[in-house]
């Protein structure tokens, strides 16, 4: 209810180590679609978007992270059961004229959809920890010179 009142979100972000799944469906519903650096600080100040863009409105604001801790301008952090809510909502619209004696569209269904329509995208996601610092800031060096043009 919160986005249909709206017509809809007028804002999208995600945090730039998740999929670019987000991007696509944003293209192709004509939303602007941000990329954020991960945490959530910074989605709290695109959901101030009016006071921050020039005036621009970008609310009903809709959030998400790799995660999958999602959020919206109405709550301002993020929380795993808005994501669980999200998916009820969705499974409520895809079932609301299934007959009582059909089976219902399962998550699968709603899925496999997606990825015909939008295709399918992946993100990985490497952790670092308990790295030798010296071979660390060798590869980190290597990086600053090959590719952003020395420190």
């Amino acid at each position: 209810p919160h986005f249909s009142k709206a017509g809809g979100p007028r804002g999208v972000a995600r945090s730039m180590p998740s999929s670019a799944a987000l991007d696509v469906v944003a293209a192709s519903r004509d939303i602007p679609c941000f990329n954020t650096p991960t945490g959530w600080k910074f989605f709290g100040n695109l959901m101030s978007s009016k006071e921050l863009f020039d005036k621009t409105d970008y609310t009903p604001f809709l959030c998400g992270e790799e995660s999958f801790g999602t959020g919206s301008d109405h709550i301002r952090e993020k929380d795993g059961l808005w994501a669980v809510l999200a998916w009820m909502s969705i499974l409520a619209n895809a079932n609301k004229d299934i007959e009582p004696e059909q089976p219902l569209i399962p998550v699968r269904d709603i899925v496999k959809q997606h990825w015909k329509t939008y295709g399918r995208h992946f993100y990985c996601r490497y952790d670092y920890e308990g790295v030798d610092s010296d071979a660390a800031n060798s590869v980190m060096d290597l990086i600053r010179d090959e590719f952003v043009g020395g420190t």
